[in-house]
């Protein structure tokens, strides 16, 4: 059965102004906020705002202040590469972080309406993640130790040890610990160390202090690699001893520890039931021992993103549910309440974006508008505080509907985006766009890809298979051992609904996707021949080579029964590998990925291609020189959507 809900209404016929439609370079358009953080005393919104700077090639990013009662806006002096603002406990300054001279992320001072901005820190490798003490008279940081200077022939002498590091990572990795600035005396100290390190980097976790200003919770790794960042323990450290403790006594998949305002507690995620492969719940601690799952008695979500209410009697949880991304009120006792949010999606972290009375700063996206700030009173009331991008909105955009259908015992989902030119009776193309992850979800927040392929005429299907983290635990457990085939059926169930639900040419149905998408992209054109062409980006299409050569490695083997190497695994890694089958491909594909991926080695893209390639199937592969898993900066990702959509275009006319 076929259960389609209207996310938006149809916005009917041709547009008559096709000129005006979103494309490409409407990207450079969009403005970027982020991190809405409320004043102690409730009037004023400090939040990052990001633009594009063209001639650059950067988006430069800004602090702007807003008064919550006039929506009056003001900018604080600070450099382009500001992000994280927090407000100091009594509300007279603003820390945030930008670079310094050399490009290292330091903490920064600043005074509301000020004119000068303060440098605090000076740390050789940069500063990750702080946290203000409670008295506001220091602050508490994380910064990677730095490398040993090298004198003589010693400045050649680099060899290094290889572990569980990515293939173009560059050794010895040197640990984070964690730093204590002192505001007056202008003064910095270490307060850990050892070869040991403080959950940094990708692996970043939350710190938080007691209310007292005596203890510090973090989360202690085995070392710095990524790769081994599933052995994480919450630990409180006695800042005036130096003594480390662990929190609840288990050795592996704990993260973000944060104290409630009373103290009397410890909130923690975890893996459900010390299963990396389930949902994180969040659980309460009285302080030492492991505590209760808070979120599995009356919340079935993966609730990695959660926040203290200030009077300590709630937490404020963000999840996916179905194709919406949800906010709820979890009381200590685990009753959940959902918010009502309307049509919004609530996008961001928490921590500082709670009010003394309940009031709730978060960045808010639609299906047809880009992010905004947001503000929900106590009543529940929403009030949009900013209208950066409603030239974007403005422009003709194809519809978004949401999708469910059902298969074997689940009941799955995705996003529909209908063509703008939409006409009733006539057959479009079909574009799977497929997220990453794969513990992600597509929602009906604005997407810019699938808005410029609706743009193009073509519907867009953005599916949620198993593995995905919107359906429940069950869901997203199902990927266990099962990387491939089972969230590809999932997917060809999707496009069987939407042939039922819209007017689809079968004959012009593409599937794309990026990082666990370009995967399962992959995947498809090895099992179904239907498609007319297929758009593989930084693609898993071997799950040996991902092990071997990946930044984060434990994800691979906690998917699977085990390392490739041991027992009889290889034959379950090959089983869901796509490139085990290259010689069922037919689709016309193109291959997409940076040169410098860690995440991602384009080893694998490179195999693939020349499998498909060596075998006379019609493939383009196209490679970015940069590091990271997809191009981070404004041009690129552009270039990016360009050649995704350019091949698209070319076998769907």
């Amino acid at each position: 059965m076929i259960n389609v809900i209207l996310a938006a209404l149809l916005l009917g016929g041709v547009s008559n102004a096709a000129e005006s439609r979103f494309t490409p370079e409407d990207v450079y358009g969009i403005t970027g906020v982020s991190s809405p953080r409320i004043s102690p005393d409730g009037t004023t919104l400090v939040f990052t705002r990001s633009r594009v700077d063209l001639a650059q090639d950067r988006r430069d990013s800004q602090l702007v202040l807003l008064d919550i009662r006039s929506h009056e806006q003001h900018l604080l002096p600070a450099d382009r590469t500001v992000h994280d603002p927090a407000w100091s406990p009594d509300g007279s300054h603003i820390a945030y972080l930008a670079d310094d001279s050399q490009h290292h992320s330091q903490i920064w001072i600043a005074v509301p309406h000020d004119t000068a901005p303060e440098q605090l820190t000076h740390s050789p490798t940069g500063v990750g993640q702080f946290a203000w003490r409670p008295d506001g008279k220091a602050i508490a940081y994380v910064a990677a130790d730095p490398q040993p200077k090298r004198t003589g022939i010693a400045r050649w002498q680099d060899a290094f040890e290889v572990t569980d590091n990515a293939y173009l990572d560059a050794g010895p990795f040197e640990p984070a610990h964690l730093w204590l600035a002192d505001l007056s005396a202008h003064d910095t100290k270490k307060l850990t160390s050892g070869s040991w390190s403080v959950a940094a980097g990708d692996a970043a976790s939350t710190i938080s202090w007691s209310p007292d200003g005596k203890s510090l919770l973090y989360v202690r790794l085995p070392n710095a690699l990524l790769g081994d960042a599933d052995r994480s323990v919450v630990e409180k450290l006695d800042v005036r001893t130096r003594r480390s403790t662990p929190v609840t006594g288990r050795t592996r998949y704990e993260f973000n520890p944060r104290f409630s305002p009373d103290g009397l507690e410890i909130a923690y995620t975890y893996a459900r039931g010390g299963d990396p492969m389930n949902e994180a719940d969040i659980y309460l601690s009285p302080g030492s021992g492991a505590g209760f799952d808070l979120t599995r008695i009356g919340l079935d979500a993966n609730t990695t993103n959660y926040a203290w209410y200030p009077d300590s009697r709630a937490l404020l949880v963000e999840g996916h549910a179905g194709t919406r991304i949800a906010l709820w009120r979890v009381e200590r006792n685990g009753h959940a309440q959902r918010l009502q949010t309307g049509d919004l999606n609530a996008l961001g972290d928490f921590d500082g974006s709670i009010a003394r009375d309940g009031g709730i700063a978060f960045v808010g996206t639609t299906p047809h508008h880009p992010g905004e700030i947001y503000y929900r009173s106590p009543s529940g009331k929403l009030t949009r505080l900013t209208d950066y991008n409603g030239a974007i909105a403005s422009k003709p955009l194809g519809a978004v509907t949401t999708l469910t259908w059902h298969r074997e015992h689940f009941t799955e989902d995705g996003v529909l985006t209908y063509p703008v030119d939409y006409v009733h009776g006539r057959r479009y193309p079909l574009v799977l766009l497929i997220h990453g992850g794969p513990t992600e979800a597509s929602s009906t927040n604005f997407d810019e890809l699938a808005q410029i392929m609706a743009a193009h005429g073509w519907f867009v299907l953005r599916p949620n298979y198993r593995g995905s983290d919107n359906m429940g635990n069950a869901y997203q457990h199902a990927i266990y051992i099962d990387a491939t085939h089972g969230p590809g059926l999932d997917i060809l169930a999707g496009v069987a609904a939407a042939e039922r639900a819209a007017p689809i040419d079968t004959r012009r149905i593409c599937v794309s996707g990026w990082s666990y998408g370009g995967m399962l992209t992959s995947w498809l054109i090895t099992q179904d021949h239907r498609w007319a062409c297929a758009v593989s980006g930084a693609a898993v299409d071997d799950l040996v080579y991902d092990y071997s050569l990946a930044d984060d490695i434990s994800a691979d083997r906690l998917s699977m029964p085990g390392s490739p190497f041991t027992g009889s695994n290889m034959r379950a890694y090959q089983a869901v590998s796509p490139l085990t089958y290259y010689r069922n491909v037919k689709t016309p594909t193109l291959i997409l990925s940076d040169m410098y991926d860690v995440r991602v080695p384009a080893a694998q893209s490179y195999a693939f291609y020349h499998a498909l390639h060596d075998n006379g199937v019609p493939v383009k592969f196209y490679e970015w020189p940069v590091h990271g898993h997809f191009p981070g900066d404004p041009v690129r990702t552009v270039d990016v959507y360009r050649y995704w959509i350019d091949w698209i275009a070319r076998y769907v006319k």
